[in-house]
């Protein structure tokens, strides 16, 4: 194994550029009309960083067959094996022992939607086979079931009589932008765990040192970043996706390398509301993540900002040579497979 970098976290930001759609639904104005949910004054759309998370964690376990060793309303707290309570964290209650927890390794941010835009209301019909009586649409054939003879009778005879076709309309706010997403992995603690020791009892207790219960190794930390990233090139199931398919995998992204646990990467590929990348903001983000002796990454795919020269312009100022996301992702995790991991 190389020992020329020592990596203690990868962060990375990205933008990816979506067409008509609903990722992450808001509670709703009532009746049949599903709303997006916005913010800005309603002219951006967003996706919540709990979506976000989910959406990531379906593509790990999709890309890697049984390493989740349970769900996330029962976890199993073991972290040697299951890469779900390791990766995205748990929350167990002990009934009249407290709770047992551990914070993610995984940080992320919600998924943003960077340009001011007008919502678009997509009606949905759904057309039955059923027919009306009485303002009430034919019931289902387990429906049945529960009715009396008398009023099974009703509805046949309703039918025969050329009742109208039951038609039930929906609406879904959808709209197209372009998405800004943020994510943190504290490489240095995936699988592992670390628990304070006290000595003596009561109020005499006093605390001791800490102790490491649970370590997985470098080989298999570097195994588990991989498939994270892995996830991140693929990330696609969020809400809508039946009707309203779309990606939210990296179309232009920054990644580093830090040699210890940072978010200031997060703070990169900020768009106007037409569009556009600010240079003098990125250039300052990326001086300070040079500084700090971060190992950058940069993935490019065209007409997804408005002033993309500029953003090449001044990305190439940090020696950084645009190259296709999927290539930029494989060489991201090349790089982390030969880094030095505690």
């Amino acid at each position: 194994m190389n020992n020329s970098f020592n990596l203690k976290g990868i962060s990375m930001v990205w933008l990816s550029k979506t067409d008509l759609s609903n990722l992450n639904a808001g509670e709703g104005g009532g009746g049949n009309v599903t709303e997006l949910k916005t913010y800005d004054n309603g002219r951006k759309p967003y996706a919540s960083g709990q979506s976000v998370r989910h959406a990531i964690r379906q593509a790990v376990e999709r890309n890697n067959q049984g390493v989740f060793k349970c769900t996330p309303e029962s976890p199993c707290g073991n972290v040697q094996d299951c890469w779900l309570c390791d990766m995205f964290g748990y929350l167990n209650p002990k009934l009249g022992e407290g709770f047992n927890r551990r914070w993610s390794p995984i940080k992320v941010t919600p998924a943003l939607g960077q340009i001011a835009s007008e919502v678009v209301t997509d009606m949905l019909i759904r057309m039955s086979d059923k027919t009306k009586s009485d303002g009430k649409s034919k019931p289902d054939k387990e429906d049945t079931l529960l009715q009396t003879s008398e009023e099974t009778e009703q509805d046949e005879e309703a039918e025969e009589k050329g009742g109208s076709k039951d038609q039930r309309i929906a609406y879904v706010q959808i709209m197209s932008n372009v998405y800004r997403i943020g994510l943190s992995l504290d490489i240095a603690n995936l699988g592992k765990v670390i628990e304070p020791v006290y000595e003596g009892k009561g109020k005499e207790q006093k605390f001791r040192n800490w102790q490491i219960v649970t370590d997985v190794g470098g080989e298999e930390r570097i195994k588990r970043a991989i498939a994270l990233l892995n996830a991140v090139g693929g990330i696609a199931d969020f809400a809508k996706q039946a009707r309203n398919a779309t990606s939210l995998s990296p179309d232009i992204f920054i990644a580093g390398m830090h040699p210890r646990y940072s978010h200031r990467i997060l703070r990169a590929l900020v768009l106007d509301d037409k569009g556009s990348i600010n240079p003098e903001e990125l250039r300052v983000v990326l001086q300070d993540l040079q500084d700090d002796g971060v190992k950058l990454f940069f993935g490019f795919t065209p007409q997804v900002v408005t002033n993309q020269e500029v953003l090449i312009s001044t990305i190439k100022e940090f020696n950084l040579d645009p190259v296709n996301p999927i290539r930029a992702l494989q060489n991201l995790m090349d790089a982390v497979r030969n880094a030095s991991i505690e």
